[in-house]
């Protein structure tokens, strides 16, 4: 009886002690580094950093050496100076394969700001007009109300890239049979609500610059052109090609085990849980994202349910290159680049290097805070379609910005992120991607990355 109690009385203790392993330690650690973080070797990082960045370096280090990232890279500009260049870590989870500077690996949403910038190269060279109708430049578009490009842009179009059916791969594939498709979806909210268009939004800003580029450019095409090969640049969108997947890496998911016991719990305790781990643990949702995941998970009539592109959801061997993820061109959500192209890009940007000062102001004039119907959170988005984040706002990096700053771009899901932020009278931009796919959305990895970047660049 006793060794009955006794087994009654321990094993909970056991499993507990598993479960809290499991939850805590790193997603991509090994050996002694499960147990014991400050033996974990120090990966070589690649690439070049200002001294006085050293923190900002030694941040993504440590996240690299303890295995909560695998492989990333990072870049920081200052006023238009580049203070951080490195990349550092693994492409594939048994570490053999180095991830370095020329690595690149699909940046899923923070790929809207490239897009973003593509359409305003357009509308610089006066082939569209941002408040015209977007049937002034695609006459099949006319069954949709009126809407303009800036409304598809602001995710205010109605569309949420949610539609009537999934469209078959084959269909994604070819440009026409794409735009037909298009054109023949009804859109499932009003004109004028706010509602992210989260992965195939790109499709038809690439619809509408084939028909307005006098060379009937493709959108990654176009900005591959006019922006990437001018910087020097590797930013490209599939379908992959064997030269290009030399330098391509993989995605990874966090360990199924750690989601099932370590994330979707925190829907119904978070409290518990928020005790059970470190406040910065990396897994530890924001209350801002909790109503998004209860609503993907347990409300069947939620608008996350609806038809959209296919594969969306099934892991991360869905977005790799031998899936239909990588099968057509989709800049919002499936480009490949790495943290130094895309923050060249938007630093250049944001600094009047690619459109007129007109332009630039006309992309960059904030909508007023609204809520979101698809992130269920409110968002500042401006009339071009960047995110906006400030000390009284919620985005991206909310909760982590000094006063009187302002911070301009997006993030991916899975954690990469760009931002262009004032502060002080000064100018920053970070970008950060990865390939290692975390579910948070909010105060992330890379978000913690721009807080600290501009904590050195105040004291300089």
């Amino acid at each position: 009886m006793k060794w009955v109690l006794s087994v009654a009385t321990v094993l909970p203790l056991v499993l507990a002690s598993a479960a809290w392993f499991v939850i805590t330690k790193p997603w991509f650690c090994s050996g002694l580094c499960c147990l014991h973080v400050t033996s974990c070797p120090v990966p070589s990082l690649h690439g070049t950093f200002q001294p006085q960045y050293k923190p900002v370096v030694d941040t993504l280090q440590r996240s690299l050496a303890q295995g909560w990232d695998l492989g990333a890279s990072l870049f920081v500009a200052v006023d238009g100076e580049t203070v951080v260049d490195v990349a550092g870590g693994y492409k594939d989870a048994q570490k053999t394969e180095p991830y370095d500077e020329s690595t690149v690996n699909v940046i899923f949403s923070s790929g809207k700001v490239i897009e973003a910038i593509a359409m305003a190269i357009l509308v610089d060279n006066e082939f569209v007009d941002l408040n015209a109708p977007v049937a002034k430049y695609w006459k099949e578009f006319a069954n949709k109300g009126g809407v303009t490009i800036q409304d598809m842009l602001s995710h205010r179009s109605g569309s949420a890239t949610l539609f009537e059916e999934t469209p078959s791969v084959e269909i994604l594939k070819d440009p026409k049979t794409r735009d037909e498709f298009l054109a023949s979806q009804k859109f499932q909210l009003p004109r004028g609500t706010v509602a992210y268009r989260a992965w195939g939004s790109a499709l038809y800003s690439d619809a509408i610059s084939r028909r307005v580029d006098p060379k009937g450019r493709s959108l990654s095409r176009l900005v591959q052109e006019e922006v990437f090969d001018q910087l020097g640049e590797t930013f490209f969108c599939p379908p992959l090609t064997e030269e290009r997947s030399v330098h391509f890496s993989q995605l990874h998911d966090i360990p199924l085990a750690t989601v099932l016991l370590g994330f979707l719990p925190q829907l119904f305790m978070p409290r518990l849980y928020a005790k059970i781990v470190d406040k910065d643990h990396p897994l530890l949702i924001n209350p801002l994202e909790r109503p998004l995941f209860r609503s993907a998970i347990l409300d069947k009539d939620s608008i996350l349910k609806k038809p959209t592109i296919p594969d969306v959801g099934s892991g991360a061997a869905s977005y790799n290159n031998h899936s239909s993820f990588l099968a057509y061109e989709m800049m919002s959500s499936n480009c490949i680049s790495n943290a130094r192209a895309i923050g060249k890009a938007f630093d250049a940007f944001m600094k009047g290097r690619i459109v007129r000062e007109e332009t630039l102001n006309a992309f960059l004039a904030p909508f007023p805070s609204a809520f979101d119907k698809f992130l269920l959170l409110n968002v500042t988005h401006t009339k071009g379609g960047f995110g906006v984040s400030s000390r009284a706002d919620i985005s991206m990096i909310e909760g982590l910005l000094p006063e009187s700053s302002t911070c301009y771009g997006w993030g991916g899901v899975g954690g990469s992120l760009i931002q262009h932020c004032i502060v002080d009278g000064h100018t920053i931009t970070v970008s950060y991607v990865m390939n290692s796919l975390s579910p948070k959305l909010v105060l992330d990895r890379g978000s913690k990355l721009v807080h600290e970047a501009i904590k050195v660049m105040q004291k300089q």
